[in-house]
């Protein structure tokens, strides 16, 4: 009786954490524009934001981003990223990242060409076990 009375208490103890890490995969995908997992390499979700920019493809800017934005927003903002783009001649083959700043959960990266004083500024959030790109409202 008592080996059955503490089954029935250590069994829903140990399947807590996997219910808890769960809804923590569940959250991380929420805070995504796609839904998708968040992502692993800062610069190869820097490569295909600006290639969303220069073609305006929501699909491959989405991938990367987080928040849903509906198609006007989502179209204004590659918009002036691209217009910041061509302001420090930065593209999607030709540029360079660094981190300046980091606080909490935020990485802040300047992405530039040739020019380190001539860039494109981008914040990373953690998410999860890797990050998305802060893109929205004066992105």
């Amino acid at each position: 009786m008592y080996k059955k009375r503490i089954s029935k208490i250590i069994a829903p103890l140990l399947l807590l954490p996997l219910a808890f890490a769960a809804a923590g995969c569940s959250a991380d995908r929420k805070q995504a524009c796609d839904g998708g997992k968040p992502v692993s390499d800062p610069q190869e979700a820097v490569r295909l934001l600006l290639e969303a920019a220069e073609t305006t493809d929501h699909d491959k800017a989405c991938s990367v981003i987080m928040g849903k934005l509906d198609e006007e927003v989502m179209n204004t903002q590659l918009a002036a990223l691209k217009n910041d783009m061509d302001s420090a001649e930065v593209t999607s083959s030709n540029f360079t990242m660094i981190e300046f700043e980091r606080g909490g959960p935020a990485h802040f990266y300047h992405v530039y060409a040739d020019q380190p004083d001539k860039s494109v500024d981008l914040t990373f959030m953690d998410v999860g076990k890797g990050s998305r790109i802060v893109f929205g409202y004066d992105y």
